[in-house]
């Protein structure tokens, strides 16, 4: 690099930390006591609106982070059921411990188990011989699976929480699913 037909010796860019200060840019040249010339760099501290729009926007890829690997490890349990089924799967667990408690105590009315009957009467067809108590079982076996998976959903609520708190980029940095 050259200054008025003097060379410039190149500087190193200074470090910086990025959660406090801007990234270093070019200052003006200046010449030592031997008359060489150096490139100097300027670091300025963030203002609080900088430092607070870089933890929010890292807050927001934090989340982000949260959600994708919640979901990646979420999706291969619900994925071979479509999403319309998935809503009625409170239902089902309602009507399947409904009917097995009722089956267990043989008492009184078998409870209403709409659901289940239609669901039922789909699976059989015309020749089908699966029983409601079969079906019962099936979901609440399913339903037991599902809801051991909920630590997941825990864990990531848990992990959201701490982001939404979190004052500094270093603070979500450390959050880790």
């Amino acid at each position: 690099m050259r200054a008025r037909g003097h060379y410039v010796e190149p500087t190193l860019q200074p470090e910086y930390d990025p959660d406090t200060q801007a990234p270093p840019f070019r200052g003006p040249l200046e010449q030592d006591d031997n008359g060489n010339w150096h490139q100097t760099w300027v670091v300025r501290d963030l203002t609080n609106e900088e430092r607070a729009e870089r933890v929010e926007s890292t807050r927001a890829d934090k989340i982000r982070e949260i959600n994708d690997a919640y979901e990646s490890q979420v999706r291969p349990l619900i994925r071979d059921y479509p999403e319309i089924e998935q809503q009625t799967w409170p239902s089902q667990d309602a009507e399947a411990r409904a009917y097995l408690a009722w089956l267990g105590a043989a008492q009184g009315d078998a409870p209403a188990t709409p659901v289940l009957d239609n669901i039922l009467a789909g699976r059989n067809g015309d020749d089908g011989t699966e029983t409601l108590e079969q079906l019962s079982r099936a979901v609440m076996e399913n339903a037991e699976q599902f809801t051991q998976a909920q630590q997941l959903t825990g864990k990531r609520q848990r992990l959201v929480k701490q982001a939404r708190a979190a004052e500094s980029a270093e603070a979500l940095d450390a959050i880790v699913w």
